[in-house]
């Protein structure tokens, strides 16, 4: 049993030092959440990185309150005093990623409602069948170049699931595989929370000025120009062109980690639950349950990047040396909160009826209806399915080659990935690479 000094309620984040790292919660979840919460209670206090304190919501409702309540927990930099001050400093990941930006993730209030409306549009435009057959071909493709000569093994991080999304969101842009390997570099990058995170976002952000300004003189079909058309309906007005790149970035490099991250760790959940695995290939399961449960038993995304307290705030609940619950945790105006996004979904399905738990879909991994509810959760679904379903088909008797414990963790304080995912499955043979999924449909 875990022995420790409890912290009082109402403690400031930058009077606290010598805190745990987010970090360290992705490499060891299960000791780190049960000494923060022996520590702290139910939100607690962390190093976002560079000695940038912030809190962590660790419990389903208190995650819930960050995500949800626009009014007392915002994500515009502007309200962030760590960002304000200068702790946050120029030529880190952090500031990379934090930096105030025109678009629906970093906006609240009427400016996100029109720039929400944007990237709602664009999507609701996607030939959704279109998509499915594009992410299938390149699929094929992909997978056709990883068996061919005999091959029986391969890590399908490198190879694989770090590429089809990349390739995808660049299809949805209009753009080959040249420039969506370019652009899948980039999102990597930003994500990692490190110094590579700045010039990560100049290199994507050039690259996307240089396709805006194409898209607007000769538009086409793709989600890009559909943004460059779009038209406020009750001003008549477009995006600004901040606005516009901005979005485009957005859209680009969330879209890719998510997914990769998702692909990745539904591949994982099947190759090592053998009895899971057993009734996906069985049709006892079907691919989108199989999708489901991974979102909530093994999240690809451990955290939500930070919102910043608009007001003095009470959340969650503290406990003191007798065990007692004696009130909530006080967060200060400015200060940042992080939703533990794969604890709290852990928190609220652990303990709980094995008949619901079995069929749960609660989950965080998309964040909580509201206006900041991810907007690419059905693009992202037909990409990783697609994905997964292609892996399954394609290579006959896929396993793992070492322990799932032994993969590794992507190097991200928001999504949840394994580093590596060495396989090895059974010779293919009668493909080439000009087989399609319409020949493989006729097999």
């Amino acid at each position: 049993m875990l022995t420790t000094v409890r912290r009082p309620r109402d403690v400031r984040l930058e009077s606290l030092t010598g805190l745990m790292p987010l970090y360290a919660a992705t490499l060891d979840p299960e000791n780190a959440y049960a000494a923060l919460r022996a520590e702290w209670g139910s939100v607690a206090a962390v190093e976002l990185s560079d000695g940038v304190p912030a809190w962590l919501a660790l419990d389903w409702t208190d995650a819930l309150r960050v995500v949800r309540e626009r009014n007392n927990f915002t994500r515009e930099v502007r309200y962030w005093r760590a960002f304000q001050n200068g702790q946050v400093k120029p030529g880190t990941g952090l500031h990379a990623f934090f930096s105030d930006r025109d678009n629906a993730y970093y906006s609240d209030g009427a400016d996100h409602t029109r720039r929400r409306a944007v990237v709602d549009d664009a999507f609701a435009q996607v030939d959704e069948s279109a998509l499915r057959r594009d992410v299938k071909r390149v699929c094929d493709l992909m997978l056709t170049h990883i068996a061919k000569d005999g091959a029986t093994t391969a890590d399908l991080v490198p190879t694989y699931t770090q590429f089809v999304p990349s390739l995808a969101v660049a299809a949805m842009y209009g753009l080959g595989a040249e420039d969506a390997g370019v652009m899948g570099q980039y999102a990597r990058d930003i994500f990692s929370n490190t110094a590579a995170a700045g010039p990560a976002f100049v290199g994507l952000n050039t690259m996307l000025e240089d396709l805006i300004r194409k898209r607007t003189s000769h538009p086409g079909h793709d989600v890009l120009s559909t943004m460059v058309r779009w038209r406020d309906p009750r001003t008549g007005t477009g995006l600004t062109d901040k606005e516009l790149l901005d979005t485009a970035q957005m859209i680009q490099s969330a879209g890719h980690e998510m997914s990769v991250a998702w692909v990745t760790m539904a591949l994982v959940y099947l190759l090592s639950d053998n009895d899971f695995d057993g009734r996906v290939r069985g049709g006892r399961l079907g691919i989108d349950e199989a999708l489901d449960a991974v979102l909530v038993h093994s999240s690809p995304v451990w955290n939500t990047p930070a919102r910043f307290a608009t007001a003095d705030i009470e959340i969650g609940s503290v406990f003191n040396d007798s065990n007692v619950d004696i009130g909530g945790r006080f967060v200060h105006e400015g200060e940042a909160i992080v939703a533990a996004a794969a604890e709290a979904t852990a928190s609220v399905h652990r303990g709980a009826d094995p008949v619901w738990t079995g069929t749960s879909r609660a989950s965080l991994a998309f964040g909580a209806s509201g206006p900041h509810h991810c907007p690419a959760q059905r693009i992202s679904r037909i990409i990783v399915k697609a994905s997964v379903e292609a892996v399954l088909h394609r290579l006959p008797g896929l396993r793992l080659t070492v322990p799932a414990d032994q993969l590794g963790t992507g190097l991200s304080l928001w999504a949840r990935s394994a580093s590596s995912l060495p396989v090895s499955f059974d010779p293919v043979t009668g493909y080439d690479e000009n087989w399609t999924s319409t020949e493989a449909s006729r097999r």
